[in-house]
């Protein structure tokens, strides 16, 4: 065994291992540790998109489904974001699939390199990526998240290589809130790039590509490498767009969610938050007098289907009527009311429910 590992020591710099540094094959080969993780760094925001700073906290992992409760104390159940930060190192060479579960926006990247971009409001889904790490080395990770009405969930979770099992939530013993110093390092250097992503649906399935080839020559040793670059300050994000801003460039048969109106159950009334949005919708719609719209009405699954139907159709009507008297014509818009025969979320979820009770726009020809 020892002539095999001075055998391999010897001949170690002309050896094929794309993907795995000098550094991570002298850490395995002298049996040392890596230190285990202490987690990331929260940073939690009143506002979506971090506009006050309230808490900085250490999370041991991005696992949180909040409801509709606060995320910490003295911060909203609505209209906050968090950012998580700091480093993660993967325990074995091979094809990560990472995957999150939000409601509403999330934003993933490694090595200041986007992974996943889901920016909006929406009810809770799922979204995954395939990415190649290797062993031994520091990736930096940063997490966005932000709420903004109704229920609040933001998940990362993993599946390793060559594993069956269904995606869990990172553990933190691979998680540092400060990048750690790994075995054999001589000094801090850049933390090295993932190799190229392969965007993958949620339905398993190999990943494209070849391999990349083996360097021609050994890379620089970690001494000669420059320091790390000093991190650049968070690029700014635009908000995603409102209804009002993509009704008007809506094709034939193309729809639009108001995502402000929710409804309580068993209710057409609207609440305060729904005329507010419908406030800001009504000058687009007025100034476009050839848009014809039809204003679906849906409901959850819970009662009886007809009742369903014609609570839909009264959320849908009311809709209409508020929108005229805001200056839009009657003419321009044709109430349906659909009842529960078009889910968008798990009924049999009591927290996914409520984004079933909602308001479309659909243009028609």
């Amino acid at each position: 065994m020892h002539t095999k590992l001075a055998f391999l020591g010897r001949w170690r710099r002309w050896l094929p291992l794309p993907g795995l540094p000098l550094l991570g094959l002298s850490a395995l080969t002298a049996g040392a540790q890596v230190p285990v993780g202490d987690g990331l760094r929260g940073q939690y925001y009143d506002g979506e998109s971090f506009e006050r700073l309230m808490l900085v906290r250490r999370d041991l992992t991005v696992d949180f489904d909040w409801g509709h409760g606060e995320p910490a104390p003295g911060l909203p159940t609505e209209h906050f974001s968090v950012r998580w930060l700091g480093w993660l190192v993967v325990p074995t060479t091979g094809l990560y699939r990472f995957q999150v579960s939000v409601d509403d926006g999330m934003r993933v990247w490694l090595n200041d390199r986007v992974l996943l971009n889901e920016w909006r409001n929406q009810p809770r889904r799922e979204y995954a990526v395939n990415v190649p790490l290797t062993a031994g080395v520091a990736y930096r990770l940063r997490v966005d998240y932000y709420q903004n009405i109704l229920d609040t969930r933001a998940r990362l979770t993993w599946v390793p290589p060559g594993s069956a099992a269904r995606p869990a939530p990172v553990p933190a013993r691979y998680l540092f809130t400060e990048r750690p110093r790994l075995p054999g390092a001589a000094r801090p250097g850049p933390a090295p790039a993932p190799r190229p992503m392969v965007v993958a649906p949620l339905a398993r399935r190999p990943a494209a590509g070849r391999a990349a080839r083996a360097p021609s020559r050994p890379a620089p040793p970690i001494a000669e490498q420059r320091p790390p670059p000093v991190p650049a300050p968070p690029l700014p994000t635009a908000p995603p767009p409102t209804a009002a801003q993509r009704v008007g460039q809506l094709a034939a048969g193309e729809e639009v969610l108001l995502p402000e109106l929710y409804f309580e159950q068993g209710r057409a009334q609207l609440l305060p938050a729904a005329r507010t949005g419908l406030d800001s919708l009504a000058p687009a719609l007025a100034v476009r007098p050839d848009l014809r719209l039809e204003v679906q009405g849906h409901t959850d699954n819970v009662g009886d289907p007809e009742l369903n139907r014609r609570l839909s159709q009264q959320r849908a009507e009311a809709v209409c009527r508020y929108l005229t008297t805001r200056g839009v014509a009657a003419g321009q818009l044709r109430p349906v009311g659909y009842g529960g025969t078009r889910p968008v979320a798990d009924n049999a979820d009591p927290a996914q429910r409520p984004h079933n009770r909602r308001v479309v726009l659909q243009r028609q020809p």
